[in-house]
């Protein structure tokens, strides 16, 4: 046989060899990629489940701030504005806690009570929602406590004085 079909059977022997440790290498690469995104989907999954279920755990506060949820009122978290009471509302709320029991925030507040004065110049105050229960088939907050940031001083509010109830619907 000469040298060059043994040279050219060498050849492809070689390059049959070479392809065949790169198909090997290819399907062990992929088997490596499919068991990270599974393991990847897993974890994907376990953080949206423990996000869904902390956020169905996590009360909506029912509110009647503007015009469109005036008569209704409307399920959120976090609101910038809410109207605690007919009386009584808070703004630029800075909400530092909201979870399954209580939601703690801090904001401006103006009320009937002391049109007067507080239009314009809203009262700084701490706003704790709290008592929460199950209400038209959604967990809502069901109370309040208001405290003012100097103390209740010269209002005598009935929204000053306790826990009061919320709109709950």
């Amino acid at each position: 046989m000469p040298s060059t079909t043994r040279r050219t059977r060498r050849s492809r022997t070689a390059m049959g060899a070479a392809l065949a440790g790169v198909a090997v290498l290819g399907m062990f690469a992929t088997a490596q990629a499919a068991d990270a995104a599974t393991a990847s989907q897993r974890t994907a999954q376990a953080v949206h489940s423990t996000s869904v279920a902390r956020a169905g755990s996590t009360p909506y506060v029912i509110n009647h701030y503007g015009e469109e949820n005036a008569d209704r009122g409307r399920a959120e978290r976090n609101p910038a504005h809410l109207v605690l009471s007919e009386f009584t509302s808070i703004n630029a709320v800075d909400w530092k806690k909201w979870d399954a029991k209580r939601a703690v925030g801090t904001g401006e507040v103006t009320g009937s009570w002391c049109l007067e004065t507080c239009m314009d110049k809203p009262l700084k105050a701490t706003v704790t929602l709290s008592d929460p229960r199950t209400v038209d088939g959604r967990k809502v907050y069901t109370s309040f406590t208001l405290k003012l940031a100097g103390g209740a001083g010269q209002y005598d509010a009935e929204d000053l004085h306790g826990t009061r109830p919320l709109a709950t619907n």
